[in-house]
Parts: structure tokens; sequence; C-alpha cells
């Protein structure tokens, strides 16, 4: 059954598109990421497919139900945007009370690990928690409501490297128990890469890139040597990002990082090394004019 089909998704604040004709389709349980760079729509995206915005045009169906204003799609779909709201008297215990009534897969005992995993104080109000407390608490109430379409808005903000850690760690775990699709969104890539299947990269309103998350692993290449020497081994149009640096050239291409190319650099003394995920997704999802200055 198709999970996700949104097709030719339009969406204007005022006057202006947030998101124009946007596209993609998900037909298995996963763990995939949404990914682009500030206001590129990825909480919009959210907000559309959980049913609290509805598109100018397109078509959304979640489940094979149109998400909006719809009491039985709401049923199947978390979404836990950033700052997520909380009523200013409430602690833990309140919050997961409340969702425990609002979510018909709710996980008990889950939600009860989680709290204790993530040290949160149960009797604390949470208006007193530090921003990386807040977001793991979104976490648990996301993840053990078990819903068959859960989304979680940059669910690491605040978060330090071992909470971070620990988050990945109750993820991975949570979908191995019960596979749903679970959708991240950030914009720093390194800490959902190693947990996603797959990638939805948002730019210039639209999807540009909705793959494995092999295929970034394995794409672009950052090439440093003479440009006479470089354009031996790549095209113009494969250049993404290009600097001079005295007499050498750096440039980050949109290929393939694979023996042939390291090969082939080596044969014309070009050096040659795999770009992060990070810098290629920034340089794909920029102007050609505005890397190449």
């Amino acid at each position: 059954m198709t999970i996700i089909d949104i097709q030719d998704v339009s969406f204007k604040y005022k006057d202006e598109f947030i998101l124009q004709n946007l596209t993609f389709q998900d037909d298995e349980p996963m763990i995939i990421g949404v990914w682009g760079r500030n206001g590129s729509g990825k909480t919009t995206l959210m907000k559309l497919m959980s049913g609290q915005e509805y598109q100018n045009s397109g078509r959304i169906s979640i489940l094979g139900h149109n998400p909006y204003n719809n009491g039985k799609a709401m049923k199947e779909i978390t979404y836990m945007r950033e700052n997520h709201y909380f009523a200013k008297s409430w602690n833990v215990n309140d919050a997961i009370k409340f969702a425990s009534m609002f979510n018909e897969y709710w996980n008990q005992d889950e939600a009860d690990y989680l709290i204790d995993l993530f040290e949160l104080p149960r009797k604390k109000k949470i208006k007193q928690f530090s921003k990386g407390m807040q977001s793991m608490l979104q976490s648990v109430i996301g993840l053990a409501s078990h819903a068959p379409v859960t989304m979680l808005d940059e669910p690491t903000n605040g978060l330090d490297a071992y909470m971070r850690k620990l988050f990945i760690q109750a993820l991975r775990k949570s979908f191995e128990d019960d596979p749903r699709y679970i959708m991240i969104a950030s914009h720093h890539i390194r800490e959902i890469e190693q947990i996603c299947e797959k990638l939805v990269v948002i730019s210039n309103k639209q999807v540009k890139l909705h793959e494995p998350i092999e295929y970034f692993q394995t794409r672009g290449a950052v090439l440093v040597g003479k440009l006479e020497n470089i354009n031996q081994v790549v095209t113009n149009k494969d250049i993404i990002e290009e600097t001079k640096i005295m007499n050498q050239y750096k440039v980050m291409v949109d290929v393939e990082y694979a023996d042939e190319l390291k090969q082939k650099c080596q044969s014309l003394n070009v050096k040659v090394d795999k770009a992060s995920i990070q810098d290629y997704l920034v340089n794909m999802t920029v102007t050609k004019e505005a890397n190449h200055e």
C-alpha cells in the first residue's frame, strides 16, 4: 500500500509560494530524512502532511486519506513540530497523559522507558525546561505514539552529543520493534544519516532529490589541482563549487566518488577526497553563480 503520495502540491503564504509543484511517493515503512536549508519548506511540508494546512493546489494522500480536516486520517498521523506547544501549567506527566488520550496506538511502556532514559523530571514544569529537554519530551511523545506515520521536526535541536546518541538509539529500537513511516526533518544531515533509509532534499520549493541514503554517501567529490588537469577529469556542468588558491583550483563536483574517479585523478596529479554530505547538499541547493565567485 502506498503510504505517502504527494502530487504537484503548491502552498503559498499570502502571495509568496513556499512549496510549488512538489511531488514524491513512498510505499514502505522506513525512517526517512527531510533536508533543506532554513526556510526551504520542511515544516510547511509536514504541516500539509499532518492536515494542519491545506494546499493551494495538487493532491496529498497519507495512507489513502486526504489528511486535512479528516478525523480518520488524524488517528494514523502524529506530528511533533519544533517548539511544540505545551500548556504553561503542565509537567511531563500532564503532557504524557494528554498525548495518550489522542494517540490511537499509544505505548505507555515505551513512554515510561524513554522518560527515564532521557532523565526527564516528571513533576517539573515544562516551561522551565531547557531547549534540549523540550526536544526530548517531544521525541518521547512522537515515538511512543506509534502512529503509522510519525513526523518529527528538528528533534535533535538543543541536544548535546550524548543525548543525540541516546535519541538515535531510541529511534532505531522503536522502529525495529514496530516498523512504520517515521519522517525526520533536519538541516543537520550528519545527525540523521546513520539511521535514515532515504532522504528527501527540498530546494527551490520542490523536491530536488529523493534517494536512498547510500546515494548521498557515494556522491560528491572535492578535487584540487591545476585547472587543465581537473578539466580532463570532469566537465564544467559537474562543478558545483569552485575556488582558486594561488595557481591551484579546488572544485566540488556532482559525480560518484568511485575507484574510476580516484584512478583518473591520480594519473593526472589531482588530489581527490569525498565531499561531506552536508557540504554536498549545501552546494547542490545554491545557484552556480553563487559558487563560482
